[in-house]
């Protein structure tokens, strides 16, 4: 399985080895160990942009995820992509009593499971699914590394 990482962000060192190996463990929690899939961490400005141009809300959120379109008889699936707000995911884990390093573990698994189908928006009951699912892995994968820092 393979984990493409993309930041453009200079006030963040992101622990890019810690989070392709934590990025491939949720992979295999979620019965998808030969999956590919591509990360990126952006700024405000640039999920704003993202947001409001594939979900019609002008505001930046926390996480976008981009399923792909499966090609037949492919052996290691490219999912898609999960693109993570830093900024607001930093904001976030203090609004909610977490460390930076457990809301962003959390954030990948949710964009994780976004592109495997699952999407809270659809019923409460798919929405209970995949908060299960979500505690689940979270739950495997604690205590979370250090992923990131503010520079």
């Amino acid at each position: 399985m393979a984990v493409w990482l993309h930041s453009s962000l200079r006030q963040w060192q992101i622990r890019t080895r810690t989070l392709t190996v934590l990025t491939q463990a949720i992979l295999r929690q979620a019965k998808h160990s030969t999956a590919h899939l591509s990360l990126s961490f952006v700024g405000h400005s640039r999920m704003r942009q993202l947001n409001n141009a594939y979900r019609n809300r002008d505001y930046a959120t926390d996480v976008l995820a981009f399923p792909s379109v499966p090609l037949k008889g492919q052996e290691a699936p490219f999912l898609g992509d999960v693109v993570i707000c830093l900024p607001t995911a930093w904001a976030q884990a203090a609004t909610y009593g977490h460390t930076p390093d457990q809301e962003l573990l959390r954030l990948l698994i949710h964009g994780i499971l976004h592109l495997l189908g699952y999407d809270h928006e659809r019923t409460p009951q798919e929405a209970k699914r995949m908060q299960r699912k979500e505690q689940s892995i979270f739950r495997q994968l604690s205590p979370v590394p250090t992923l990131i820092k503010k520079a």
